[in-house]
């Protein structure tokens, strides 16, 4: 796809993408310090956290140039950014730029709006409360970029093969 095609709703959660990214690893980073002074063995943790807001960073700088990959694992990371799920023994929650969960379970408010960046991924058996919710934010980028999908298909299509190298 052509920079020419890319669109500005495609920059605006490229931004997000970037920035949430940047936002995360800087939080990944920062925890990290912290939690490793309690136990090496969140260090694991941490690194999972790290990855995913590194592959943040860079699909939102390949969906800003107009990358079918861009494409692709953007839509890929805000799907995984939809559900919002805690239940006894277990905690779910990741986002980058923008959230805006609606909630429900044992919450005191059942509609947020958050900015920045997080990732939660909790198991413990002293979690007893149920909580579920979707990020209407993060589903809304994702139904958009799947609509978006034709427009990344057809300029892959379009482009010349690459030259056989011997």
């Amino acid at each position: 796809m052509s920079r020419d095609s890319v669109n500005v709703w495609d920059r605006f959660l490229a931004v997000l993408l970037m920035l949430g990214g940047i936002l995360g690893i800087g939080l990944s980073v920062y925890m990290g310090m912290r939690m490793l002074r309690i136990h090496w063995v969140y260090g694991v943790l941490v690194a999972a956290f790290l990855l995913v807001f590194v592959w943040s960073g860079l699909s939102g700088l390949r969906l800003w140039r107009g990358e079918r990959r861009g494409w692709k694992w953007a839509t890929i990371l805000f799907a995984l950014q939809i559900p919002i799920l805690t239940l006894p023994g277990l905690s779910y929650e990741y986002y980058t730029g923008i959230a805006i969960p609606v909630m429900g379970g044992h919450v005191d408010k059942w509609l947020t709006f958050s900015v920045g960046a997080d990732a939660n991924f909790y198991l413990d058996t002293r979690i007893t409360d149920w909580v579920y919710g979707v990020n209407v934010f993060a589903l809304a980028a994702t139904v958009y970029l799947l609509t978006r999908r034709r427009s990344y298909v057809a300029a892959d299509a379009a482009q010349p093969p690459a030259p056989a190298t011997p």
